[in-house]
């Protein structure tokens, strides 16, 4: 049986997305399968990547069913031997981090090795604590997050309620216990622990978020293992942006103001919907006045519809799919029939770019809600333009 480098379980999309993609720019091949069901296809192949990211999709279940996805995709893993086995977490302790890490932990045999920070994007870990740009978590936008509200304890007392006690280890530190939690307060902690971390294969499950999956492509692979191809063109792109934070409004804000020219399809208004723009540059969102009186999932599913409306407008000329915020990424691929994503890298950090199926002719891009400065989207909007 063929065997993997790496292995990625993550609790949703954009995140097994940004997990994997710093391997792909690195030359790895690489992989995402977008949901369970998928994965015995895809691992059934002969030409198995050399890493491989698995959706759980199970951020928004009780714990006992995440537990039990995580569980599954982590026994259909383990026979590949990978050499690092990733827990993905929510860099903001979205979802059910605790029951799905226990899980994991349980199907591997290994001890836990805990750091979520992403330094790059203003998550730090101090203390076990996470702070967002040197605030504590409970104090920040995702501290109140409207569907997946995270906790607002640190990370041992999260175990310890649950029966682990888990030491913290300061940045910098050699971690010798069985499980531990290891502060970073910027990159290169993470690239010592990363390097640590290789050196003994096989014996901790990794559990942490883009900025440890960062640091451990960048110390596996010192100069990219192959060609990396070129980011997609930007003169048809079509942004599709579900996430409600904070963080994604002012991106959006920022793209109108600088491309005053571009169309706005509102998904959840009847009217936006019933008249796809021509343009070959579009903004998708939930509606006008924030899609009052939906659920997050109604949202997503409304998204997901009016993409592919938009999408069979233009037969025999798919478009650029920039997708933000992981429910609205996995309704619009779910959608469309998509089993796997094809990485090839990054287009910015934080935005994972690759192919739907390996199809060529189809590209797509996804970035976590919260994730980039407010100027990404306008950067990606000037560009389309610029070259359109």
């Amino acid at each position: 049986m063929a065997e993997l480098a790496v292995a990625i379980v993550a609790d949703d999309l954009t995140g097994a997305m940004d997990a994997a993609a710093p391997f792909a720019r690195r030359g790895a091949r690489t992989g995402v399968v977008i949901a369970p069901e998928h994965l015995a296809e895809v691992i059934g192949r002969d030409d198995l990547p050399e890493v491989l990211a698995i959706n759980t999709e199970s951020r928004h279940l009780s714990a006992s069913e995440a537990a039990a996805r995580v569980a599954e995709a982590c026994g259909a893993l383990l026979p590949l031997a990978p050499r690092v086995l990733f827990k993905k977490i929510d860099s903001t302790l979205r979802g059910n981090v605790v029951a799905e890490c226990l899980a994991a932990r349980r199907s591997s045999q290994r001890g836990l090795l805990i750091s979520p920070a992403v330094p790059a994007q203003g998550r730090t870990l101090h203390d076990g604590q996470v702070f967002v740009h040197g605030a504590p978590l409970a104090a920040t936008d995702y501290g109140r997050d409207a569907r997946s509200v995270p906790p607002v304890e640190p990370l041992p007392t999260l175990f310890a309620r649950q029966g682990l006690v888990i030491p913290v280890i300061p940045a910098g530190e050699m971690p010798n216990e069985t499980d531990v939690i290891v502060d970073a307060l910027n990159e290169a902690d993470l690239r010592v622990l990363a390097r640590r971390m290789l050196a003994t294969p096989g014996r901790w499950l990794v559990v942490g978020a883009a900025g440890l999956s960062e640091a451990l492509a960048v110390e596996s692979c010192p100069s990219p293992s192959g060609p990396v191809p070129p980011a997609p063109p930007l003169d048809n792109v079509l942004i599709a942006v579900g996430s409600r934070c904070d963080q994604a409004r002012r991106q959006v804000a920022c793209l109108c103001e600088a491309v005053p020219s571009l169309p706005i399809i509102h998904a959840m208004e009847k009217s936006g919907a019933a008249q796809p723009a021509a343009a070959r540059q579009k903004l998708v969102l939930p509606g006008s006045q924030s899609s009052p009186g939906y659920t997050s999932e109604q949202v997503a599913q409304g998204m997901a519809r009016c993409v592919e409306g938009l999408l069979d407008t233009q037969p025999g000329q798919a478009p650029l799919l920039f997708l933000t915020g992981g429910d609205t990424a996995m309704a619009v691929l779910a959608r469309l029939g998509v089993r796997q994503v094809e990485l090839a890298g990054e287009w910015a950090s934080g935005v994972a770019w690759g192919w739907l199926d390996g199809d060529r002719q189809r590209p797509i891009m996804t970035k976590a809600g919260g994730f980039g400065d407010d100027a990404l989207l306008m950067r990606l909007g000037q560009a389309s333009t610029t070259r359109g």
